[in-house]
């Protein structure tokens, strides 16, 4: 189950800032690229404990009209969750994305970070 609300972490929130500054996205638009970045990896980047003392979305604004979709990915990774543990884990994902995106400088370089490294290599052969 998804929360109705949840917090990121600071780090995150001024992850989100700057990128927003280098690429003119929208804080949750670069948190849902986040969240699926993780959630690639697996549950590994569910597992660290974020301190959520940053920005706040509520779920519709964070998830948009995908909800159903991150909750699925969320219970294929995670199994069954809470809505508690749900907002710790995506809170923890977002981190682990965002480390990720963090090194982007424009918008194309947020659009490759984001890509999977396996399809990046096939779109790079001759």
């Amino acid at each position: 189950m998804l929360p109705k609300r949840l917090r990121i972490s600071k780090s995150a929130a001024d992850t989100l800032k700057l990128l927003k500054s280098r690429t003119g996205l929208t804080p949750n638009i670069v948190c849902r690229m986040a969240l699926v970045i993780s959630l690639e990896q697996g549950k590994r980047g569910g597992e660290l404990q974020p301190d959520q003392l940053g920005s706040e979305f509520n779920a519709t604004t964070f998830f948009g009209e995908f909800g159903l979709v991150f909750e699925a990915l969320l219970r294929q990774v995670h199994g069954k969750l809470d809505a508690k543990q749900s907002a710790t884990v995506i809170s923890s994902h977002v981190d682990a994305g965002l480390e990720i995106l963090r090194k982007s400088k424009t918008l194309l370089e947020l659009v490759e970070h984001s890509t999977p490294k396996a399809a990046r290599r096939a779109n790079s052969r001759p």
